[in-house]
């Protein structure tokens, strides 16, 4: 903020309070900035428009059979409302039961195999659904339902979305 220019043709002078306020709002921010998450080396971060998935990064989190790719996500590109994952379970693998604090959506692109899927609604979830899912099907998991796919007698490669809120 800068004050009007008195009558007599004196230099403006800049309000005190004005650069005060902004010096204060300038440590916050960079104060808020260093507690950001960053993006670990072993995710290195690819702002690129296109990608290659055949050249991305699987992991398989200790588990032989399973394959995981993160086709787009925070840490490694950014996104801040939705995260891809490409998924590959082989024969006799699945994920273990969790839930996330997301709303998830998963897009079987080959193969068959079993969702089970439990309520958070409920006290008790009881015995989860079991519905099978096949090549071109897609099935949305609710923010928090404890949730488990499993591979059924071949390859399931599944596209998941989880929407970040």
């Amino acid at each position: 903020m800068v004050r009007r220019r008195p009558a007599t043709g004196a230099a403006p002078r800049p309000h005190l309070a004005a650069v005060g306020r902004g010096l204060l709002l300038a440590s916050v921010l960079a104060a808020a900035a260093s507690s950001l998450p960053v993006a670990e080396s072993s995710c290195p971060r690819d702002n690129s428009l296109v990608r290659d998935i055949s050249r991305m990064q699987q992991r398989n989190y200790g588990r032989e059979g399973f394959s995981h790719i993160t086709v787009t996500g925070a840490l490694a590109h950014g996104t801040k409302e939705v995260e891809v994952w490409l998924q590959t379970f082989g024969p006799g693998q699945r994920t273990p039961i969790h839930r996330h604090s997301c709303e998830e959506v998963f897009i079987v692109l080959k193969g068959k195999g079993t969702l089970l899927l439990g309520s958070s609604s409920l006290k008790y979830p009881g015995q989860p659904q079991e519905v099978p899912v096949f090549q071109n099907t897609t099935f949305s998991i609710p923010v928090n339902d404890p949730h488990q796919v499993k591979e059924k007698g071949c390859h399931l490669y599944a596209l998941l979305l989880c929407l970040i809120q």
